[in-house]
C-alpha cells in the first residue's frame, strides 16, 4: 500500500507545489473553522456568565472569522481541484505514454473503447486519493497537532483530546492491509 502510494507521489512531484499549496489552504480553512467555532462557543459562555465587555470582544473577534471561513472554504476547492487536475493530466500523459511504448501498433482491438474506458476511470479513481483522502486526512491532523499545542498546559486534558483524534486518524492505515487480503481473496 505504501509502496503504490508512493509511486503515485512520484508520478505527481511535477505537481507538487500545487499539491502543498491544496494542503495548506484546506488546513488553514479547517483551523479558521475550529477557530470560529471556539469563539462562538466562548462568546456565548461569556455572555451567559454575565461578562458584558468579554462576550462583547469576543464577538467582534468573530466578525472577520465569519468573513475569511467560506473565503478559505472557496479558495481550498479551487486549490485542491486545481492541483487534481492537473496531477491526473500527469497521470494520464504517464500512462498513454507508457501504452504507447508497450503496444506501437497502438490498441487496435476489438472493442477497443471499453478496455479504453475501464482504463480512463482508473486513472480518474485516483482524484479521491488526494481530494478525498490525503487533504482531509492532513487537515485533522493539523487540527490534532493545534489542539494538543493550545492544550500544552493541561497535559491530561490535551491527551484525553489528542489520543482519541490522533487513533482514529491512524485506525484507516492500521485496517486497510486487512481489509485488502479480504477483497483479495
Amino acid at each position: 500500500m505504501l509502496t503504490d502510494l508512493a509511486r503515485v507521489l512520484g508520478l505527481w512531484r511535477a505537481q507538487a507545489p500545487w499539491l502543498l499549496l491544496g494542503v495548506a489552504v484546506s488546513v488553514l480553512s479547517a483551523l479558521l473553522g475550529v477557530a470560529l467555532l471556539s469563539l462562538a462557543g466562548q462568546g456565548i459562555a461569556a455572555a451567559l456568565g454575565g461578562a458584558a465587555l468579554g462576550g462583547g470582544l469576543v464577538f467582534l473577534l468573530l466578525r472577520p472569522l465569519v468573513l475569511l471561513r467560506p473565503a478559505a472554504r472557496w479558495w481550498e476547492r479551487m486549490a485542491t481541484h486545481a492541483a487534481t487536475f492537473r496531477a491526473l493530466a500527469d497521470t494520464r500523459i504517464w500512462f498513454f505514454r507508457r501504452l504507447a511504448e508497450r503496444l506501437p501498433s497502438g490498441i487496435g482491438l476489438g472493442r477497443s473503447g471499453d478496455l479504453l474506458g475501464r482504463l480512463v476511470s482508473d486513472v480518474d479513481a485516483l482524484d479521491g486519493l488526494y481530494l478525498r483522502a490525503m487533504v482531509p486526512v492532513l487537515s485533522a491532523l493539523a487540527i490534532v497537532l493545534a489542539g494538543g499545542a493550545l492544550l500544552a498546559g493541561a497535559p491530561l486534558l490535551a491527551a484525553l483530546v489528542a489520543l482519541p483524534l490522533g487513533i482514529a486518524l491512524l485506525l484507516p492505515l492500521v485496517l486497510a492491509p486487512g481489509a485488502a487480503r479480504a477483497a483479495a481473496g
